[in-house]
């Protein structure tokens, strides 16, 4: 009987000891998952602030357009820095302060024209690089559903999967690491 009973009681520290463990690995996981992965930025000239979806160390914004609340709101321009030297320039329609609806974004490697949701391409647009193109849809700025890429090795049209040609023997990536494709 005492047996019995020490090795319940071992049973039960060691479910009470797992339980603790699953908990605080829950805890630790679950707020980075809250955390949205951008910021708002101001424009230093005008303290009127923009939706920054992938923050950079020593990035800056200069905005031309109207600004309510504090927040770019309606038609206007924005210009990307990166220690102070411009590298993107966006057009469109902002709406608290994040960019939405039909918009471009240029930068010297390429140019997006096209459907925009929190201030990355999302919808119907045209992806344009240095060496290859990308018509059709896309979400979270990344190639997914239908559409087509033309470049220097062919046109490959198809269904894509964040940024990946899916269900094609080839494997091709257009603005992600050809190595995160299946």
């Amino acid at each position: 009987m005492r047996k019995n009973g020490f090795f319940r009681i071992v049973i039960d520290r060691v479910a009470q000891a797992l339980f603790t463990l699953a908990f605080i690995l829950i805890s630790a996981v679950a707020p980075a998952q809250s955390i949205p992965p951008g910021h708002f930025v101001s424009d230093a000239s005008t303290g009127c602030k923009i939706w920054n979806p992938h923050p950079q160390p020593n990035e800056s914004v200069s905005w031309s357009g109207s600004c309510a609340n504090g927040l770019a709101q309606g038609s206007g321009k924005l210009q990307w820095l990166l220690n102070n030297k411009a590298y993107e320039t966006d057009e469109g329609q902002w709406n608290e302060g994040r960019q939405i609806g039909r918009g471009t974004q240029d930068w010297s490697s390429g140019r997006y024209d096209g459907e925009i949701m929190n201030g990355e391409p999302h919808g119907r647009g045209v992806l344009t690089l240095r060496t290859a193109r990308y018509e059709g849809e896309l979400r979270n700025g990344k190639p997914n559903g239908t559409g087509i890429v033309t470049n220097m090795s062919g046109v490959f049209k198809g269904t894509w999967k964040d940024g990946c040609l899916v269900g094609d023997k080839r494997k091709i990536a257009f603005g992600v690491p050809i190595s995160i494709c299946p």
